[in-house]
């Protein structure tokens, strides 16, 4: 035993658990790799046999918006365009007691689009999150299909007919997500990372599980939901920072399945400042810190699927996040000559081939869609040294923001990310 401990020094722990919590990661997402690309093949001819309905259900958008005056104009042409059967068609603004030009805005297209009206959150009840602003339009709307959409979203003109139709084709399903892309992808090197990153997310995270394990969650825009299945669940948690995934929890809970297609395709801005981006996945991991911790006991009794969502946050979060910070520690400590391991093994060539199936994964997604720009395919090389470092910095953060709130007693604090007008 004395020998044992002689052998396993501190580095040495340190070195297996960061290269089994990178290694268990990647082998999975790889198969799910693999998965995505059965899926597509399988929504490619889903798309060609999408049944027609004999009726089309009214259906309402909701866009909640505070201060979005830069994006807002160009959201609305693109909803109010869409292919929907007009007499079935509502969007609604509402406007989060906005201290720009929002309403101004609002209210002019209003003025030019029939299908569009303007819908004012109570003095008093605003600035209180997303959830708190859905809620509030949900009780104007007069649909039996919601749909969801972030207030910088344009959605290409068959988006949400394609959603819509994907909905009424099966009626396990309670709602149904487009693709996202990012359409300011050229703006700087962050922005292109991000639209890497949402492509490669989308395809294994929403497109191989669903192949797999019928699984997929909602990811905020770009979404349908049965309205009668918003009214059981109670809306919108109030309490969260992610609604979508939380939402998601709940209608497996009544084991209905949400669905993931590629081809219903939303595009939206997402951030080019590294500031305004950390605070925003800052947001989004607290977010999932939340779900994770309201939904664990409930993962115990539900293995399937409430268990299986909880344990990819904690493969992400818990095992991968630290394991790629203790073999970052590994690697500087033996450098600097402070300490080194003693395990025998070709553990050097193992890493390496951790990043070449990080990277091989990765290409492979983007290889699924039909117009990827080639730069993509470098930056996803150079994402591992820059991109994805930046993610222990967000959940270090996170996890830090979280005890100060929990040690202050102060409630959850909603982060409105920034909007900045596009490069043309």
């Amino acid at each position: 035993m004395e020998d044992i401990q002689e052998i396993m020094n501190t580095i040495d722990i340190c070195f297996i658990v960061g290269f089994i919590g990178i290694w268990i990661p990647q082998a999975f997402w790889a198969w799910l790799s693999f998965s995505a690309w059965r899926y597509s093949i399988r929504a490619n001819q889903e798309l060609s046999n999408l049944p027609v309905p004999e009726r089309w259900p009214m259906l309402s958008v909701l866009i909640p918006a505070y201060n979005e005056e830069v994006v807002i104009e160009d959201t609305l042409r693109a909803l109010a365009a869409q292919d929907y059967p007009p007499e079935s068609y509502e969007v609604l603004l509402i406007n989060d007691a906005s201290k720009d030009r929002t309403q101004e805005i609002a209210d002019r297209m209003a003025a030019e689009y029939p299908v569009i009206r303007v819908i004012n959150v109570p003095k008093g009840q605003g600035g209180k999150g997303k959830s708190r602003t859905l809620n509030n339009g949900l009780k104007h709307a007069h649909g039996e299909l919601i749909a969801v959409y972030d207030a910088d979203s344009t959605p290409e003109p068959d988006c949400v007919r394609l959603i819509a139709q994907t909905l009424l084709a099966d009626s396990n399903l309670v709602a149904v997500n487009g693709k996202v892309r990012t359409r300011n992808w050229k703006d700087s090197p962050l922005s292109t990372f991000i639209a890497i990153e949402f492509i490669y997310f989308q395809w294994i995270f929403q497109g191989g599980r669903w192949l797999r394990f019928r699984l997929s969650t909602l990811m905020g825009t770009n979404y349908v939901i049965w309205r009668d299945a918003l009214d059981i669940l109670g809306g919108f948690d109030e309490k969260s920072l992610v609604d979508d995934t939380e939402m998601s929890y709940r209608i497996f809970l009544g084991h209905k399945r949400i669905k993931w297609v590629p081809y219903a395709i939303g595009w939206q801005q997402d951030p080019g400042d590294l500031n305004i981006f950390i605070k925003q996945r800052s947001r989004w991991t607290q977010g999932n810190f939340y779900v994770t911790r309201k939904y664990l006991s409930t993962a115990i009794r539900h293995p399937f699927p409430i268990g299986m969502e909880i344990g990819n946050n904690i493969m992400c979060y818990i095992m991968f996040v630290p394991a790629l910070f203790l073999s970052h520690m590994t690697l500087v400590v033996g450098l600097l000559g402070i300490d080194g391991t003693t395990i025998p093994g070709p553990f050097t060539l193992l890493f390496i081939l951790a990043f070449i199936l990080y990277l091989t994964q990765i290409w492979f997604t983007l290889s699924l869609e039909k117009e990827v720009p080639k730069r993509f395919y470098f930056y996803a090389f150079i994402a591992y040294f820059t991109y994805s470092q930046v993610f222990l910095l967000i959940v270090f953060k996170a996890a830090w923001d979280m005890l100060k709130s929990k040690i202050k007693g102060e409630g959850i604090t909603w982060y409105k990310t920034e909007r900045k007008k596009e490069k043309k």
